[in-house]
């Protein structure tokens, strides 16, 4: 299993909304096709802001409330 915790920047992704702008996504990547998540307004997970379910598509994961991909290889 593959923990990520990834700050959400604008410039380093591109989404297109605005309030998730400097929050925390961190996920848990196994061998299931569904990935649980959470956004967090901190970098240890505390204080959570919204979690759900995602998927991966040729290695690169959906986020849902920005309504984007993010590339696995670019993250590790």
């Amino acid at each position: 299993m593959t923990h990520i915790n990834i700050k959400l920047t604008r410039d380093d992704y591109n989404f297109r909304f605005k309030q998730y702008e400097g929050l925390f996504f961190h996920a848990d990547i196994n061998d299931k096709e569904v990935i649980k998540y959470k956004i967090t307004k901190d970098k240890e997970g505390l204080d959570l802001r919204e979690f759900g379910n995602t998927h991966l598509k040729e290695n690169m994961i959906y986020i849902p409330q920005i309504e984007a991909y993010l590339d696995l290889n670019k993250i590790k």
